[in-house]
């Protein structure tokens, strides 16, 4: 249906959290929410601060005094609880910035009234995907400034590391700093009202698609473990080995595969007798004092590398390459596929994995601005390699055997 979910203010809850890693994780990147899936980390930390605003109303802060304990939704404040029944009854609705987190929080890092999820996906909004419909940026505090707000306090990102680290500063070890906390979290719930007011209301049949891209994320894509945890091994062995061929091939004037700018230039300096390997790495000109246009920016992206290979195979043929050109065509054939980030993606999915091994939380709705299209989150399984092997079942066997080797 072409209309918003209501026009009435009273109608939203804009609400944000602040949690704290639990201790003696099984895993210490599980309580690291920039290491960890959405989902993985709201069961590895609680809630310490829930501050909300119903309406056009005064906003609170619902607050955990004893770190020790758990805060309770049967224990919160009346009209939260009831505005929680109206949002069940679908007639209401919570409204969050990148709602997935503080979706997942009040439902694993708190306790629970019932048997029954606390806040389901269709009680849930993002500010952040109808602020991106709007075209302002996916920060709260960029997106505040630009309606003209004041931002967030400067001081957000010290007091979270102060009290939201497992072991970390407590309301009685750090009583000044907690009360800015709040006021930092009470200023979040603010700007989140005022841009979520500002913005174009998204209509009924764009939430009903957030909320199935919500389901989704949930659900989660199939992962085998095994086969990324082998993978991830593999991963790390071989970018010991490109690392080890580039220090061979270099001279040691190189340490690793990823020195890009460093790289691209060391090649330029060894082939600038060639006018066309010069064409090739050249991805910006400048005058000189004369007037001529000379190389100002050289580069070693894979499209250049694909096009210098076969330059440097045909000067071998045609009269031989010495042994620096040499050189440089066996790093280049290095760094061809040895500075590839998918295969580190690997090593990213593991402490992103839910117990049943599924992958959450990887697309975000509304992620492109304009567009409206998704984009990807965490692994960035947008950006995975569309290629397929010609010895894909080999190549798998060969990952999941235990007794295999790198080469």
């Amino acid at each position: 249906m072409s209309a918003p979910l209501s026009v009435d203010p009273e109608d939203f809850c804009f609400f944000d959290t602040e949690t704290r890693s639990l201790p003696g994780l099984e895993d210490p990147r599980w309580g690291d929410i920039t290491k960890s899936s959405v989902l993985r980390y709201s069961k590895s930390s609680k809630v310490i601060m829930f501050q909300y605003a119903i309406g056009t109303g005064p906003t609170k802060v619902w607050e955990l005094e004893d770190f020790d304990k758990t805060l309770r939704w049967q224990d919160a404040p009346p009209d939260l609880l009831e505005f929680m029944s109206r949002a069940l009854r679908g007639s209401a609705w919570f409204v969050a910035w990148n709602a997935a987190f503080d979706r997942h929080v009040s439902n694993h890092g708190m306790v629970a009234p019932s048997k029954r999820t606390t806040l389901p996906v269709r009680t849930v909004l993002d500010a952040m995907a109808q602020a991106a419909a709007s075209n302002l940026p996916g920060r709260l505090d960029a997106a505040h400034k630009a309606i003209g707000g004041k931002g967030k306090l400067p001081d957000g990102k010290r007091l979270i590391q102060l009290f939201c680290a497992a072991g970390g500063g407590t309301p009685q070890s750090h009583p000044a700093e907690w009360q800015t906390f709040c006021e930092y979290g009470v200023q979040d719930v603010d700007a989140l009202r005022e841009v979520f007011l500002a913005t174009r209301p998204l209509w009924s049949w764009e939430w009903e698609q957030y909320w199935t891209s919500e389901v989704i994320n949930d659900r989660g894509l199939p992962i085998d473990r095994h086969f990324v945890e082998r993978a991830a091994d593999l991963a790390y062995d071989y970018t010991a080995v490109v690392d080890r061929r580039v220090v061979e091939f270099t001279g040691g004037d190189l340490r690793t595969v990823n020195q890009h700018v460093a790289m691209a230039q060391w090649v330029f300096d060894r082939l600038s007798h060639y006018p066309e390997a010069t064409a090739i790495l050249t991805k910006r000109y400048s005058e000189d004092d004369g007037g001529a246009l000379v190389p100002d920016k050289v580069s070693l992206e894979r499209k250049r590398i694909e096009k210098l290979i076969p330059f440097l195979e045909r000067i071998d043929t045609e009269v031989g390459l010495t042994d620096d050109e040499y050189d440089v065509l066996r790093l280049i054939e290095t760094r061809e596929y040895g500075a590839s980030a998918t295969p580190k993606k690997f090593a990213k999915m593991l402490p992103m994995l839910t117990d049943d091994e599924r992958l959450p939380g990887q697309y975000v709705f509304n992620g492109a601005q304009q567009t409206g299209r998704f984009s990807s989150r965490g692994v960035q399984v947008h950006n995975l390699t569309r290629k397929a092997l010609k010895n894909e079942a080999e190549a798998i066997d060969f990952i999941c055997n235990p007794d295999g080797e790198t080469t």
